[in-house]
C-alpha cells in the first residue's frame, strides 16, 4: 500500500500544481482501503469542498488516518507532518516529492516557523491546512491534549477550521501493529467555524472547546 505512493509521488517531481496532489492522494487512498478490506462512509463530505482557504484539523488514532483522509483530500491540501517521518522511507520521498511539509515538535522555535510559513502560504493563495489536532498518534485510543499550532493560524489568518472526526479506526489497526482487519470506518465532517473574530488571548478556549466537542462526537467522557 505504502509503496504506491512515492511512486504516484515522484510522478508529480514536485513541480505541478496542488490539484495534481489532490488528485494523486485519492488516486491512492480509495484503492488503498480497498485492498485492506476498509470501508468508509464520509458524513458532511461537501464541507471539504468549499472553496477558499481552510484549516483543517482532525483526531489521530491510528496509521490508517492516512489513506483515509487521502480518500477524500481536500483540494490544495498542505499537511503537517512530524518530523521524525523525515527518515521514514518511502514517505519521506513521497512527502517531499509532493511539496508537503515537516514540524518538529521538539523545538518550539521551529514550530513556530513552520506555522508562520503556512500563515503566509495561506495569505498568499486558497490552501487547505491539513494538520492534527493532537499533534501526535493517540496510544490509548483516546482523545489527546489539543496543540495550539491550528488556533494561533486560524487567529492570524481568519480561515475557518474544519474539524474531521474519525470514529475509531484504531479498532481496525492500533498503534503498534502493522497490518490492519478489515471493516468500517465512519468519517465525520462537521460544519466550518468562524474565526474571523478570534484573538490571540483566547486561543485555550477555542481549543478547549473544540476538543469537548471532540470528546463528546467520540462519545468518550472526561
Amino acid at each position: 500500500m505504502f509503496s504506491v505512493a512515492p511512486v504516484l509521488a515522484l510522478g508529480a517531481l514536485g513541480l505541478v500544481g496542488p490539484s495534481l496532489t489532490t488528485a494523486l492522494a485519492r488516486v491512492w487512498g480509495r484503492p488503498s482501503l480497498w485492498l485492506l478490506g476498509i470501508e468508509i462512509e464520509v458524513i458532511g463530505e461537501e464541507h471539504l469542498r468549499h472553496p477558499g482557504s481552510r484549516i483543517v484539523v482532525a483526531n489521530h488514532q491510528s496509521a490508517l488516518d492516512m489513506p483515509i483522509f487521502a480518500a477524500i483530500c481536500p483540494q490544495a491540501p498542505l499537511v503537517l507532518a512530524k518530523a521524525e517521518l523525515r527518515w521514514l522511507f518511502p514517505f519521506n520521498l513521497m512527502w517531499v516529492a509532493l511539496g508537503q511539509r515537516f514540524v518538529d515538535r521538539g523545538d518550539a522555535g521551529a514550530a513556530r516557523r513552520s506555522v508562520a510559513q503556512l500563515v503566509t502560504e495561506l495569505r498568499r493563495r486558497e490552501r487547505s491546512v491539513v494538520l492534527s489536532a493532537e499533534g501526535t498518534r493517540s496510544r490509548t485510543g483516546r482523545l489527546g491534549p489539543f496543540k495550539m499550532g491550528a488556533f494561533h493560524m486560524a487567529v492570524e489568518t481568519g480561515a475557518p477550521i474544519v474539524p474531521v472526526c474519525f470514529l475509531h479506526p484504531g479498532l481496525l489497526m492500533p498503534p503498534g501493529r502493522w497490518w490492519a482487519e478489515a471493516g468500517r470506518v465512519v468519517v465525520q465532517v462537521h460544519p466550518p467555524i468562524d474565526t474571523s473574530g478570534w484573538t490571540s488571548a483566547h486561543v485555550h478556549e477555542y481549543a478547549d472547546a473544540l476538543r469537548a466537542n471532540y470528546q463528546r462526537w467520540l462519545g468518550e467522557g472526561e
